[in-house]
């Protein structure tokens, strides 16, 4: 009996390693590489260069974030809610983050061929500023 228990568990551990085997795929995305674009060394340098400054300003952005956010607590703290002030402090933060991917994202495209554009649109959301 305990040799029929043993080997109905490790026929079903053996069929449940080939469900949860992870199926071998053409192409591994790794987040925000950009190696699937088979970029010119021309369009290397220029993204290098656009990602140096995208960093810069992304940087910039999460101090003033930072900042920003603690007004938000501060304004939750107080007796009174100011909800105008909120509501102000909270467009400006995501204004900020709109502003940053946008420009980016603008720079981006015009070092992109058309193809490459097709490909780098499927991973957008990554580079979306939060």
């Amino acid at each position: 009996m305990i040799k029929l228990k043993i080997s109905l568990i490790l026929t079903s551990l053996l069929l449940c390693s080939f469900v949860w085997a992870k199926k071998p795929s053409e192409h591994t995305h790794i987040y925000k590489n950009l190696d699937y674009l088979e970029l010119s060394s021309a369009q290397h340098e220029r993204m290098k260069q656009i990602l140096l400054e995208y960093k810069k300003k992304f940087d910039h952005y999460y101090e003033k974030r930072k900042k920003e956010e603690k007004k938000l607590q501060k304004l939750m703290q107080k007796e009174h809610f100011d909800k105008e002030e909120y509501e102000e402090i909270a467009e400006e933060i995501y204004e900020d983050s709109i502003e940053l991917e946008a420009k980016t994202l603008k720079k981006i495209h015009g070092v992109l061929t058309p193809q490459q554009r097709e490909l780098f649109s499927h991973y957008l959301k990554e580079w979306q500023v939060e």
